[in-house]
Order: C-alpha cells, then sequence, then structure tokens
C-alpha cells in the first residue's frame, strides 16, 4: 500500500514540474488595471494552455483558462504570449502554464489601481546591454522595490545576438521573486535592436512601429512610448499629437523614449529630429512635466525646461520652473558607464554611475530618487503595504541640488 501511495506522489510531483518553459515575462499595453501579456519561451511540449486565477489555487484547480494569443521563433527562443483581457484592478493573478508534460511553477502578478487617488510606484531605465553582473543587481533591486512596472527604455543587449538575448532574460529572472512574483515591463526599442520586429517577437509590442501607451490609475499616468530609431515626424508624430490630445484630462503624461534629445555626454549626438518634432508637442499639453530618456549611460536630471529661440538659450533650452519639462535618465543599467562632461546652464545635476530611477506617481506629485543598486544584497524587501517607505540600507544618489526631484503640475500664470 505504501508503494502505491509512493508512485502516485512521484506522478504527481513529475506531472507539476515536468512543464518546461522560461523566461516569464508580463507586459503592460493599453490599460494596465484590466489588461496584459503574459510571454514566455516553450522549451519543450505540445499544446500550451494558460490557466489563471485572482487566487493562488490548491493542486493547480485555477477557474479560468486562455489559449495562446500569437508564437514565434525568435532568438534561440519559441515565444508564446496570452493577452489578458477584462481583469480586474488592483488583484493579483496567479497563473500556470500546463502542455502535455505538465504544469510549470505558478507564477504571479498585480494588475495596477484605477484609481487616481491611490500613489504608485514605477522603475525607469535602460541600458542594460554588456555587463550582466551589473544588470542582475539592478534586476535583484526591482525585485526588492516591488514597483507597480518598469518603464524600460531600450538597449537591452550589445548586439542583438541571440546569445545575447538568452543572457539577458536569464539575468532578467533576477526581477521575478522566489515566490513567483513578476514586476510587469513597458519596454521601448533602443539602437541596439536592429529591428522594430525583435520588439513584436520578444515583447508582443503592439504596433509595429513601436511606439504605443500604457494607462495607469484610472486617469492618473499615461505612459507614451516612442521610437528614436525610426523618423521622429509624419505618423509618429501624429500618434505622439493624438495621445497626448486624447489623455490631457490625465494628472500626468510622461512620454518615453532611447535616445536623450540633448545628451549630457559630449560625444553623442544632439538629437534635432526630435527637438524639432517631439518637444513643441510636449509642451503644448500642461501634463507633460517629466520625460524619460536614455542611450547615453550617465545620470541625469534637468531643471524644468521649455523650448525657446532666445539668444541666451542653451542647447535651444532655457529654465522656466512654472511651465518647463523635466528630463531624467541616460541609462545605467550595466552599459559602460560614461562620465557626464556635457552639462547645460539648466542641468539640474549629473553624474556617472549605476543607478535608474524610482518615481511615485500622486495627484499632485511625482517624486524622482535615484537608486545605486550596487549594495542590493543588503537593502530589504519592501511589501505592498510599505512600497513607499524607503528600505534599511538603501542608497539614494545625493548630489548638490539634493536627492529627491519633486514635479509638480505646470502654473499657467
Amino acid at each position: 500500500m505504501k508503494k502505491g501511495i509512493c508512485f502516485l506522489f512521484v506522478a504527481l510531483f513529475s506531472q507539476i514540474v515536468f512543464a518546461e518553459i522560461r523566461f516569464v515575462r508580463v507586459m503592460f499595453y493599453d490599460d494596465a488595471s484590466e489588461s496584459a501579456v503574459i510571454g514566455w519561451d516553450q522549451v519543450s511540449g505540445d499544446n500550451p494552455l494558460l490557466y489563471y486565477d485572482t487566487l493562488r489555487p490548491l493542486d493547480y484547480k485555477f477557474s479560468k483558462s486562455q489559449q495562446i494569443s500569437a508564437s514565434n521563433h525568435s532568438k534561440g527562443m519559441f515565444n508564446h504570449f496570452v493577452r489578458l483581457e477584462n481583469l480586474k484592478p488592483n488583484k493579483a493573478y496567479y497563473f500556470t502554464v500546463k502542455d502535455n508534460q505538465g504544469f510549470s511553477k505558478i507564477f504571479y502578478f498585480y494588475t495596477c489601481p484605477n484609481n487616481p487617488k491611490e500613489k504608485l510606484s514605477f522603475i525607469g531605465g535602460g541600458d542594460s546591454r554588456t555587463r550582466s553582473e551589473v544588470r542582475i543587481l539592478a534586476n535583484k533591486m526591482v525585485e526588492k522595490l516591488k514597483p507597480h512596472a518598469v518603464l524600460f527604455a531600450g538597449d537591452y543587449t550589445g548586439f542583438d545576438t541571440q546569445n545575447e538575448w538568452l543572457q539577458w532574460f536569464d539575468d532578467w529572472e533576477s526581477t521575478t521573486g522566489l515566490d513567483g512574483r513578476i514586476t510587469p515591463i513597458v519596454p521601448t526599442r533602443g539602437n541596439h535592436e536592429k529591428t522594430n520586429k525583435v520588439m513584436v517577437d520578444i515583447f508582443d509590442v503592439p504596433c509595429k512601429r513601436i511606439y504605443y501607451s500604457t494607462q495607469f490609475g484610472g486617469s492618473l499616468f499615461n505612459v507614451v512610448v516612442l521610437n528614436s530609431e525610426i523618423w521622429k515626424g509624419g505618423a509618429q508624430t501624429w500618434f505622439l499629437n493624438g495621445e497626448l490630445k486624447n489623455h490631457s484630462d490625465f494628472n500626468w503624461q510622461l512620454p518615453m523614449y532611447h535616445r536623450p534629445m540633448r545628451p549630457h555626454v559630449s560625444h553623442k549626438k544632439e538629437m534635432q529630429t526630435q527637438y524639432k518634432n517631439f518637444v513643441p508637442v510636449f509642451e503644448k499639453y500642461k501634463n507633460v512635466r517629466l520625460v524619460l530618456e536614455c542611450d547615453s549611460h550617465t545620470c541625469k536630471s534637468t531643471w524644468p525646461i521649455l523650448k525657446s529661440k532666445d539668444k541666451l538659450a542653451d542647447e535651444g533650452f532655457v529654465r522656466n520652473d512654472d511651465k518647463g519639462i523635466v528630463y531624467i535618465g541616460e541609462g545605467c543599467w550595466g552599459a559602460p558607464p560614461r562620465v557626464a562632461d556635457d552639462l547645460k546652464s539648466w542641468t539640474r545635476d549629473a553624474e556617472m554611475n549605476d543607478s535608474f530611477k524610482w518615481m511615485f506617481v500622486s495627484e499632485d506629485k511625482i517624486e524622482v530618487r535615484t537608486v545605486l543598486y550596487s549594495n542590493v544584497e543588503e537593502v530589504d524587501n519592501v511589501s505592498n503595504s510599505n512600497r513607499f517607505s524607503l528600505p534599511n540600507n538603501i542608497q539614494i544618489w545625493n548630489p548638490s541640488n539634493g536627492s529627491v526631484v519633486i514635479v509638480k503640475p505646470r502654473k499657467d500664470i
């Protein structure tokens, strides 16, 4: 009798653990309170099906299932995606993949609240490129800080090769908690992604030209993802203007793209077509007060600035605290760091370091901190109940103008 029970246990255990999938990721497109895309690499097995529920079920008894929405072979992976809709806001969604070999591990993610009065947390950055050991530290910090989403502004790998992408996803696994918790990503194309197609293949980006928007917190926050690797005028500028107009009633809108308008590293070129096409559209809408950029491998925050033809303008911008836009970022997620040797009169602070931005978004302000993640092993975990409290031992960049950039609503005087 005991042998029979033991055999049954082994058979059940084998069914549960032997579904071979890897590189599980969650993407937010459209409304992050009611939709998400789940992706993974199907290593072996046939006829996969996603099971999901708002409670962690016993014995893999999930209440809902959904078939594959799209799949492709790219970068050494057999990518599968399921596009979930009509989800409930501010809920944990537990899921597993079942194929003809059994079930995968159970993972979960949180949808966002849809109430603009609820504060949200985001991590923003990019350029994880070549130093695997460094980007793993950043990824581990993501897991500890538990933001509502990561806003990743491009340049995942160095040369867009198969081996690099496999290593990148292996490293990205460090953002997933031991309990299976996944932080969703909002992906952007960088100049080291050689084609738009790779972004569709790997992240199931909903627009083939890789520009789109994602909404968070009801009418609190609209993130507009732009593509700095294609023509900035024409269709992309029309899209930008349309998205900002359609969400002009939101508290905040944040454009995100890869190449910085005015790099803070001297050998990087000025992005004149972005300056000409994007900036006037940004400045039309009073709820655009913050922009995320990457590419230069340095760390910067500007004062609020506006486009100007004034002879006193520095590289086409002047400081204007009432109506200006703050530009942050420049990409320090593991790419080789560079000296910030091209400061402007409107630069708030800039420095070479390994870091990413940590943003708290609420109705009346956005707080931006720069996290230095090299000591991640010493940093305490936050939880859902205290995600806006700085954990013990976290290192926040504290330059001469202070450690917190406060972005306030525009004053139209």
